[in-house]
């Protein structure tokens, strides 16, 4: 089992066939994905069958109960924050939305989207289970939860897909400002889309567009340009034999070194390492 901020994931096994009874109330929606097998359950009245196509989504509220659960069948399951959730979808349309979400309880897997976003998950458990991933980061993990809860919401069913398929009206320039001095003021935070927008006053998606209209990319390039920058900042001051590339990478949050280097020689025409040796 891993945990990145609001998500916890859990990749599960039994050895036996089982059944399981959950009755009490729960603060979070859970995403039942066999990757080996089938699941059989009930949840509000209603018969759920899981399989490796097509996901079982289950509501805070209401009964859950595992009916079959076959023996050494592999079965991922991913528990969401309800307030997380909520949030963001409040986020997303710029309103009040309802609690619980009415989610569709059949999630299919075999679109690409819902294949990428799948991929997505499994790659940020695989590497939560090594405990010094720079997942582990918070500047990393809270802006990574954002993207797999938005995520959710683009491959599901619910009451909100209209209002997120909706034209967005444009970002006014002040609120683009805005956001420019948070992320220049604190790129080291732990920024996120939601967490600009509200402190912008405007919602998710008029902010995107409004960084997309304005200057060419989300706000979230952004914010890797701007700790693109200070960490040739700090590479060009740095002595070598003190420090690494690898250490000053890390400190503003960037896990891979080779896109590092990659966007580091792209944007100044030298590589991280030359930039570290340079004349200081």
């Amino acid at each position: 089992m891993t945990r990145v901020g609001p998500i916890t994931v859990a990749d599960v096994t039994y050895e036996a066939d089982v059944a399981l009874d959950f009755d009490e109330t729960r603060a979070s929606y859970t995403v039942h994905m066999p990757m080996e097998g089938r699941l059989e359950s009930r949840h509000r009245g209603q018969k759920l069958t899981s399989t490796p196509t097509l996901a079982s989504l289950y509501l805070p509220d209401g009964d859950i109960a595992v009916t079959r659960w076959p023996g050494g069948s592999r079965h991922l399951a991913v528990k969401i924050d309800r307030v997380a959730v909520d949030r963001a979808v409040e986020g997303l349309v710029n309103g009040p939305v309802d609690s619980p979400i009415a989610f569709n309880a059949s999630l299919p897997l075999n679109s690409d989207a819902a294949q990428n976003w799948v991929r997505l998950l499994l790659t940020v458990h695989r590497q939560l289970a090594d405990p010094e991933s720079m997942l582990r980061h918070p500047a990393v993990s809270i802006p990574l939860a954002e993207s797999l809860i938005h995520g959710l919401m683009l491959v599901t069913d619910h009451p909100y897909r209209e209002a997120l398929a909706a034209p967005v009206n444009p970002a006014r320039p002040a609120a683009v400002r805005d956001a420019m001095d948070i992320i220049e003021a604190g790129p080291h935070l732990p920024l996120t889309t939601a967490r600009l927008a509200t402190q912008c006053h405007v919602s998710v998606r008029t902010l995107q567009e409004g960084f997309q209209r304005h200057l060419g990319m989300s706000p979230m390039a952004y914010v890797r340009e701007v700790r693109l920058r200070r960490a040739h900042r700090d590479l060009r001051s740095a002595d070598p034999g003190h420090t690494t590339v690898a250490a000053i990478a890390h400190r503003w949050g960037f896990t891979h070194l080779g896109r590092f280097a990659a966007a580091h020689k792209t944007k100044f025409g030298k590589t991280p390492l030359q930039a570290l040796h340079a004349a200081r």
